[in-house]
């Protein structure tokens, strides 16, 4: 009796591991098809910020000169110390950086493009409130007319510790 209960015991016991690894491999193909419709919807937001930092993107042509590449003027450079960025900037270089780095840059043109985007990827951060505080204060100037100003300066900055990108 006690042969044939560990026979029905092992066969229930080994019915269960089959239906628990089967269980596990749907949730896991489950898991990867998540993956990888994550995957397009990250280079589907990825293309939409592009275009919208390249096409929508709003500067102050006393603050940048539209030479090959974009030029801080003298009014801009006063511009980003009178608002404290170049300060902001200095305390928080690396999440800058990271933020440029994250886009996987090869190009002066990416580095841009990045630079700018890093702008409105970090605005919600504690250490861009005072974006906020200077937008409200000064109705005429908004993310938009900003951004591209602050990216040119983190471009400058950004490619002035990486020498190695030259295009």
């Amino acid at each position: 009796m006690s042969l044939s209960l560990f026979n029905i015991i092992s066969t229930l016991g080994i019915v269960a591991i089959l239906t628990a690894f089967l269980y596990v491999g749907k949730k896991l193909q489950i898991l990867e098809s998540m993956d990888e419709c994550m995957r397009k919807i990250k280079t589907n937001v990825n293309v939409i910020t592009l275009y919208l930092t390249r096409h929508h993107a709003q500067f102050n042509p006393s603050e940048l000169q539209t030479l090959s590449p974009f030029q801080l003027t003298p009014t801009g450079e006063d511009f980003i110390k009178s608002i404290g960025f170049d300060t902001v900037f200095a305390q928080h270089e690396s999440d800058f950086f990271a933020f440029v780095d994250s886009e996987q840059v090869r190009l002066k043109y990416d580095v841009e493009t990045a630079a700018i985007k890093s702008i409105y990827g970090l605005y919600e951060k504690p250490f861009m409130e005072f974006l906020k505080i200077f937008f409200y204060n000064h109705p005429d100037r908004n993310l938009e007319n900003t951004a591209s100003t602050l990216g040119v300066y983190v471009r400058d900055k950004y490619l002035a510790k990486h020498p190695g990108i030259t295009q």
